[in-house]
């Protein structure tokens, strides 16, 4: 027999706290049997991950935890894109907060303060912190 492990941990910011947050996990342990076809071990992962993710976010639901809508992306055991991930709160606090100490105005703050996705805030954080280090 083939044995395919599998596990799922998510991290929740805990509403109210800044720089908390709790974890939820979930993991489970299949069998497959030895002739089973490459696309068949696939399947059973990808099934495998499925149950997991719904396995967590239940956890969370139950715990009072608001979880943001997320788009489908079709794909279960896969994240969607990346780039499409939205801002969390401590980037968009991180954000905030150095768009002020660095007394920045006009277009670029407006343009800092909408950024919507989670690798654009981290790119903008980067540069603002390299500016930062610089003037001191």
């Amino acid at each position: 027999m083939i044995k395919l492990t599998g596990s799922v941990s998510r991290k929740v910011p805990i509403p109210g706290t800044e720089y908390s947050s709790q974890s939820f996990s979930a993991g489970m342990e299949i069998e497959v049997g030895n002739d089973a076809t490459l696309s068949e071990v696939h399947k059973k992962f990808k099934d495998m991950y499925r149950v997991l993710e719904d396995a967590v976010k239940e956890q969370i639901v139950f715990n009072g935890v608001h979880l943001p809508e997320e788009p489908d992306s079709g794909n279960p055991g896969d994240n969607g894109h990346p780039e499409d991930a939205p801002i969390t709160p401590s980037q968009k606090n991180l954000i905030e907060k150095l768009v002020r100490e660095q007394e920045i105005f006009g277009k670029e703050r407006l343009r800092l303060l909408g950024i919507k996705s989670k690798e654009q805030a981290k790119t903008e954080i980067k540069n603002l912190l390299a500016k930062g280090a610089q003037r001191r």
